[in-house]
């Protein structure tokens, strides 16, 4: 498993906070959820889409200008780069100068997608400094799991607030940790 290649990253003009949030797959209703996600305060955003088409992916990108924005398993490839995509989320490879989001990644997922209880952001944060004990917490992308798009659209954004809460409170304790 490797960790956020942050160099890479940096190379495509893309910066993020150490512990970077982000929804895997698609989330339930209309690919219009982009702003929602920056409202909520997500690092990566997306369109929502379970597979981004370059119109969905450009959708997102216009939304919220300023956020990182990833495409979901494309299967226009080609299309969703030439919109200007640079972070996908897939499985296949990808060519140069696109960052490819997959499994293989140091991801601490921390929100079940498949289940509609939400989550409790003192116990998940609590996982997350565990798991930043065997690796460096700017190495690790803190995740849904993908299956919120089979879950209401309330449900899904309570989940995605709380994965952002305990996000912010493991920042805290490292924060805390380096003053200390």
């Amino acid at each position: 498993m490797q960790g956020v290649r942050r160099a890479e990253l940096e190379q495509l003009s893309i910066q993020l906070p150490v512990l970077a949030t982000v929804a895997l797959g698609g989330l339930p209703g209309p690919a219009e959820w982009a702003s929602r996600l920056f409202s909520i305060g997500l690092d990566v955003i997306s369109s929502g889409a379970a597979h981004d088409t370059p119109e969905t992916y450009a959708a997102a990108r216009a939304a919220v200008e300023y956020r990182p924005v990833k495409a979901t398993d494309p299967s226009d490839v080609e299309g969703v780069i030439a919109a200007g995509a640079r972070l996908i989320e897939t499985t296949r490879v990808l060519p140069n100068g696109v960052y490819r989001l997959s499994p293989d990644e140091a991801m601490i997922v921390v929100v079940d997608g498949a289940n509609p209880e939400i989550e409790d952001a003192n116990v998940v944060a609590r996982t997350i400094v565990n798991a930043a004990l065997e690796t460096a917490p700017s190495a690790l992308w803190v995740v849904s799991s993908p299956g919120l798009d089979q879950l209401s659209d309330e449900v899904a954004e309570q989940k995605l607030r709380a994965l952002c809460e305990c996000a912010y409170r493991a920042r805290l304790v490292f924060a805390k940790e380096q003053f200390d």
